[in-house]
């Protein structure tokens, strides 16, 4: 089991919290307030650039999100901010009694009741870090912002300091390593062209390709990382044993198995998107295409420029795509492979 952490905390690049940093864990002396006054992110959109979460709130919102299954589920975090850094520091999470559906999570007033009763136990206990950010998941769909996210950001950045942190159980359960994305939004009318959150392109379900990078340029991507510390220990420790009987209970070849599943349903509808664009192009001739080269091209220089247009047609993405999903699928033959030989 210790063998299973340490590995957990290899991949994930977890570091020992640096002792200058242990301010994150004293008594607030008015620090909060001076920030909150002085508010530098009012006078740039993407101030913040960092979040570091501590590994109890870490398995907090990854035991979590696993416990939702297939239905989104969502909760709020709790820590302090860093302006010399520019980094929230999450230290707590808390989850919500919220509803669930499989493309969205409704905070409920019971939820408003239920946080309020919290934050207020928390103060009696001491703990009086402010509330910095929510989470959700994406079950098997990946770390990014649908509409209604970018909704619900937006209206919590009002509230600033304030991230959005997206994790996805499935790929978590599956892969070892935490999937895991931080965001915040920019302003309504804010020309965000170079700053547009980034993102590999991964296959989502269908019914989620349309939402699916659709506000990109609504929001962009901060840097995760995670910590431990002396003063956690005992609480990461416990936790660290609840995360280990759910992985010992998960089935990674069966969480895999429905990811590379839902990635095929995706490319499928990919290739019909790209059979319709390709059916819909078929009226632009080569000639027209040569028309839009370089005037002074040679034939090399035509043709060169022919070929770097085909590559970013629906069609060459989507095989690419499908390179990638083949790649995943022989590994994933490997490894049952190697299952079945080393336990026949």
């Amino acid at each position: 089991m210790d063998e299973a952490r340490t590995a957990l905390e290899a991949a994930n690049g977890v570091t020992e919290l640096d002792p200058a940093a242990a301010w994150l864990y004293a008594p607030d002396d008015g620090t909060y307030q001076a920030i909150l006054q002085a508010a530098p992110w009012r006078e740039d959109p993407t101030y913040f650039q960092r979040v570091c979460i501590a590994m109890p709130a870490l398995l907090k919102m990854v035991l979590h999100a696993r416990a939702g299954g297939d239905l989104e589920v969502m909760g709020l975090m709790q820590g302090k901010v860093c302006t010399k850094t520019r980094t929230f520091y999450v230290l707590d999470a808390f989850a919500l009694p919220v509803e669930g559906t499989e493309t969205r999570v409704n905070a409920q007033n019971e939820a408003y009741e239920y946080m309020v009763t919290y934050l207020e136990s928390c103060r009696a206990a001491g703990r009086t870090e402010p509330v910095l950010g929510w989470y959700h998941s994406h079950p098997g769909y990946g770390c990014w912002l649908s509409g209604i996210d970018v909704a619900t950001q937006r209206t919590n950045q009002q509230q600033d300091p304030f991230v959005a942190v997206v994790i996805d159980p499935w790929r978590t359960m599956s892969a070892g390593r935490v999937d895991m994305g931080a965001f915040r939004t920019f302003p309504a009318g804010y020309d965000a062209s170079a700053h547009a959150a980034s993102r590999t392109a991964r296959a989502v379900p269908p019914g989620k390709a349309d939402d699916y990078g659709a506000h990109a340029s609504e929001y962009y991507a901060l840097q995760v990382s995670f910590f431990r510390s002396a003063r956690d220990r005992p609480l990461y420790d416990a936790l660290w044993q609840v995360y280990w009987a759910h992985a010992l209970c998960t089935s990674s070849s069966r969480m895999q198995h429905a990811l590379l599943q839902q990635q095929a349903e995706s490319l499928v509808d990919a290739l019909r998107d790209a059979a319709s664009a390709a059916e819909r192009g078929r009226a632009r001739s080569a000639a027209q295409a040569a028309r839009d080269a370089p005037r002074a091209a040679d034939d090399d220089a035509l043709a060169q420029h022919l070929i770097a247009r085909s590559a970013h047609t629906p069609l060459a993405r989507t095989s690419a795509e499908a390179q990638a999903l083949a790649r995943q699928l022989q590994q994933a033959l490997r490894q049952q492979q190697l299952q079945a030989a080393l336990f026949p």
